[in-house]
């Protein structure tokens, strides 16, 4: 088996599953940020005021989320 030798496997797979769960976490909290300033918009015109602040802090949290994200990537992609 020389292939087992020139690639780790176990860290790849650790890469890939690790990859995969950042990839739909970052994409599930960018798509509540997206739901909450849509929902927080439509409520706002219909006189909504408790319901629209409801779903704009839904849009700041999945913001918060989605930038902690990122943030978190590039700093993990730079010290190692």
């Amino acid at each position: 088996m020389i292939l087992a030798e020139i690639v780790d496997v176990q860290s790849l797979l650790k890469v890939v599953g690790a990859s995969f769960v950042a990839a739909v976490g970052v994409s599930v909290a960018f798509s509540l940020a997206i739901l909450g300033a849509t929902r927080m918009v439509e409520n706002r015109r219909n006189s909504r005021g408790i319901e629209a602040g409801a779903y704009a802090a839904l849009m700041i949290v999945g913001l918060v989320v989605s930038g902690a994200a990122v943030v978190f990537g590039v700093i993990v992609m730079t010290t190692k």
